[in-house]
């Protein structure tokens, strides 16, 4: 009987966390200047940091979660401008956001295999993964670039957001059809799961309780629906690509976490 071999955590976890946790912390903060949710400082209708950590969870379980915690802190004190308390409660959110599928893949123990290597799939799946993701990205650059300056800058970034939306759940339904459908169902159940109850927090934290809540109670929904529906495109589109991409990478240099931290 071969001996099991115990792993441990190590310099390229902590320096991968940190790495993500501030990437994803920029990215959180051009987010929500440049896609916010009127009324709400720090809540985007199109989160793109929530790319960074969900993945990482997946990947290294707690360290993603953990990613998303701080990056969320940080955010709700510079720029947002909560206090302390009201973002250490709030930031709960983007934990939550990486923890349930992170949980799902643990407790199910399931292997995370996001490829398609059945014929004619295998050539359409990465296709529409991947012109997903460039065409979502083209988009916000663009926004970012000229968008202040109106027509017909914003509507290509939203045609650009709807087209990649659409690509991106034509690659979800693939994998799922012909790819490793425990892989593909657990992720698509954990990122419409997550998207609402981390909404649910996030929305709640700011609205209805919390240290005291920074924004009116009436502005419950509108953060609430901002924030689930930019979500769910994050998370289908960019997550997806990553997730394709660099599950792999993070497999064959032993980052890949199968526990909770090492």
């Amino acid at each position: 009987m071969t001996a099991q071999v115990k792993r441990k955590i190590t310099w390229m976890h902590i320096v991968t966390f940190v790495f993500a946790t501030a990437v994803a912390y920029v990215l959180a903060v051009v987010s929500s200047l440049i896609f916010p949710v009127l009324g709400a400082p720090g809540v985007s209708a199109l989160y793109v940091a929530a790319a960074i950590y969900v993945p990482l969870g997946v990947w290294m379980g707690m360290w993603g979660a953990l990613a998303g915690y701080f990056s969320c802190l940080f955010l709700g004190l510079y720029p947002s401008g909560y206090t302390l308390l009201q973002s250490i409660v709030w930031s709960f959110a983007d934990f939550i956001e990486a923890f349930i599928p992170a949980f799902f893949f643990k407790a199910l123990k399931i292997d995370p295999d996001f490829t398609v290597k059945r014929g004619w799939a295998a050539k359409l799946f990465p296709l529409f993964i991947s012109l997903g993701s460039i065409i979502l990205l083209v988009g916000i650059t663009i926004q970012v670039l000229w968008g202040s300056l109106g027509e017909p800058f914003t509507s290509i970034y939203v045609y650009s957001v709807y087209a990649g939306l659409a690509l991106a759940l034509l690659g979800l339904l693939i994998g799922l059809l012909v790819g490793d459908k425990k892989t593909w169902a657990t992720y698509i159940v954990g990122v419409v799961l997550t998207s609402f109850i981390s909404g649910l927090w996030g929305a709640g934290t700011l609205t209805i309780f919390n240290f005291p809540p920074p924004l009116p109670s009436e502005a419950f929904w509108p953060v609430f629906v901002g924030w689930v529906a930019g979500d769910l495109i994050v998370l289908s589109v960019l997550s997806t690509a990553l997730l394709v991409a660099l599950t792999p990478v993070f497999k064959r240099t032993g980052l890949y976490v199968e526990k909770w931290w090492a």
